[in-house]
């Protein structure tokens, strides 16, 4: 990849490796790092509050509203009000490495061990399902109403339902999940597998597809907010995926090829025109942004519109309308210009 030159807008040092960068609604961004310290700032860079969990950071998830924040680690899961960074309440989990927060901001959902357990907004407990196949390896809500919780295992997808304590559907895939999105209207629910392929399914029903012939373990999906897209991680490249219509099935993959090094984050950024805006970081510490305009296809190639070579290796990013937020090994957090 060759660098166009990084105008910095600033950059705060987080203490150990970033390892997750989650933006709220503000603009501002909460850091985590591998050992547990968490920095909130605000739209500016502004260290706003410092917290910590006290444990090896696995995950970390903003409430879309912005006033809540949980982390989860190998033995606790946190959670806090963002508005003053009050500790709500503390849970000792098994292995908490998914979270996912429902649409509207009540709900709260988190994987110990093989349960995955649901928490009020303000920390307490009201639901646990039976256990699972293996360790929880994605947590999603299906919809914005919040009633059904999508959660990967080994061999496999499962649809939850708390209020009625049910069992909506399994969806079985060989081998363990390694990575889990949802499309934003719920029609489809997509998993990365450590065999080096993507298996999706049509919900309900649970038609799927299998596409193969990645070079590695597909760890890392998100569906852009629109829905016709879905990006995953393909080593030093990234493959966009046409969700529109019948779905992906018999189409090529978008490919966005530039990257030297592993795909180390992705995200979707705020689109500032009538395509989309993807960016991506990787373990040499590239970052990049990508456009997906209207008139881009299945089987098209792009290449990145704006990079910035930190060589500081990245584990996380994310995005606003102005800024990309770039995370790395070092500790240093980078705001970069758009």
């Amino acid at each position: 990849m060759t660098a166009a030159t990084d105008e910095i807008a600033g950059h705060l040092d987080l203490g150990e490796p970033v390892h997750s960068l989650v933006l709220l609604p503000d603009g501002g961004v909460v850091a985590g790092g591998s050992e547990g310290r968490v920095v909130v700032t605000d739209r500016s860079g502004r260290e706003r509050l410092r917290l910590h969990l006290g444990d090896f950071l696995l995950t970390l998830a903003a409430s879309p509203d912005g006033t809540r924040l949980a982390a989860g680690g190998s033995e606790r899961l946190a959670m806090w009000d963002l508005t003053d960074g009050t500790a709500l309440h503390e849970h000792a989990a098994l292995w908490c490495s998914s979270l996912a927060w429902a649409a509207h901001s009540r709900h709260l959902a988190a994987g110990d061990g093989r349960i995955v357990r649901r928490f009020t907004r303000d920390g307490r407990p009201d639901w646990s399902s039976t256990p699972l196949a293996s360790t929880v390896a994605g947590l999603a809500f299906l919809r914005r109403d919040g009633r059904r919780i999508v959660a990967a295992a080994y061999q496999g997808v499962t649809i939850l339902e708390p209020a009625t304590d049910r069992v909506i559907e399994h969806l079985p895939a060989p081998g363990a999940i390694a990575g889990l999105a949802v499309a934003p209207n719920g029609r489809w629910v997509v998993g990365g597998s450590q065999d080096a392929t993507l298996h999706g399914w049509k919900v309900p029903g649970g038609s799927d597809f299998r596409m193969s012939g990645f070079p590695t373990t597909v760890s890392r999906l998100a569906f852009e907010p629109g829905g016709r897209w879905m990006a995953c991680d393909a080593a030093d490249s990234v493959v966009c995926w046409d969700f529109s219509g019948a779905g992906p099935t018999g189409r090529e993959g978008l490919l966005a090829e530039g990257h030297a090094a592993a795909v180390a984050s992705l995200c979707w950024a705020p689109a500032d025109g009538a395509g989309r805006a993807l960016v991506t970081a990787d373990a040499a510490g590239d970052v990049a942004l990508w456009r997906i305009e209207p008139h881009h296809g299945p089987g098209d190639r792009v290449r990145p519109s704006w990079t910035a070579a930190t060589g500081d290796p990245a584990g996380a990013v994310a995005a606003t309308g102005t800024h990309i937020v770039s995370g790395h090994r070092s500790g240093t957090i980078r705001w970069h210009r758009r």
